[in-house]
C-alpha cells in the first residue's frame, strides 16, 4: 500500500472504531445494573441480558481487533515506522512510545482477555462469569487506549 491508501485505510479504521465504541458506551449503561456478575446471578439471568452480554463480548474483540491491526499498524507506517517483521509485542511498545496508547504492558493484559474470548468457551458458570468480569473490568480502557491512539492519528494530521 502506498501512503495514500495507508492514510485512507486508517481513516476508515478511526471511523468504524468510533461507533463501536459509542456503541459500547451505550451498551455498557445498559449493562451496567448486571456487571460485574456473581456465578449464582449469572445462571438466572433471562435472554436478554445473555444477548447483549454476548453482544458486549463481540464487540470488545471487534474493537481490540481493529485498533490492534489497524489503527496500530497505520499509526506506525504512517509515522515512518517500519511494522515488517515486528511482533505484536514490539508494535504496542513503539505505539506508546510515539504517544498512541499509555501503557504497552496494559495493553497486552486487554490483549489476552481478547484471545480469552475468542479462544475460550467455557460452559461451567463460574468460568463464564470469570471471563464476562475480565472483559468487564478491561473495557473502559480497551475503549479509552483506541480513542487515544486516534486522537494522536488526528493531532498529528495522520489522518
Amino acid at each position: 500500500m502506498n501512503p495514500d491508501e495507508v492514510s485512507e485505510a486508517t481513516t476508515e479504521a478511526a471511523q468504524a472504531a468510533e461507533h463501536l465504541a459509542a456503541h459500547l458506551d451505550r451498551l455498557i449503561d445498559r449493562m451496567r445494573h448486571l456487571l460485574p456478575v456473581d456465578p449464582a446471578d449469572l445462571q438466572n439471568w433471562g435472554d436478554d441480558p445473555w444477548e447483549r452480554l454476548h453482544a458486549l463480548l463481540r464487540m470488545f474483540e471487534q474493537l481490540y481487533d481493529l485498533t490492534s491491526r489497524k489503527l496500530f499498524r497505520g499509526y506506525l507506517v504512517l509515522s515512518g515506522e517500519t511494522v515488517v517483521g515486528l511482533s505484536a509485542r514490539n508494535q504496542f511498545r513503539r505505539v506508546e512510545a510515539l504517544g498512541g496508547i499509555a501503557s504497552a504492558d496494559r495493553w497486552l493484559e486487554i490483549s489476552a482477555t481478547r484471545n480469552i474470548l475468542v479462544h475460550d468457551y467455557p460452559t461451567n458458570v463460574a468460568a463464564r462469569a470469570q471471563r464476562a468480569n475480565r472483559a468487564w473490568a478491561d473495557l473502559p480502557d480497551l475503549i479509552s487506549q483506541t480513542r487515544r491512539t486516534i486522537a494522536a492519528l488526528r493531532t498529528e494530521h495522520l489522518i
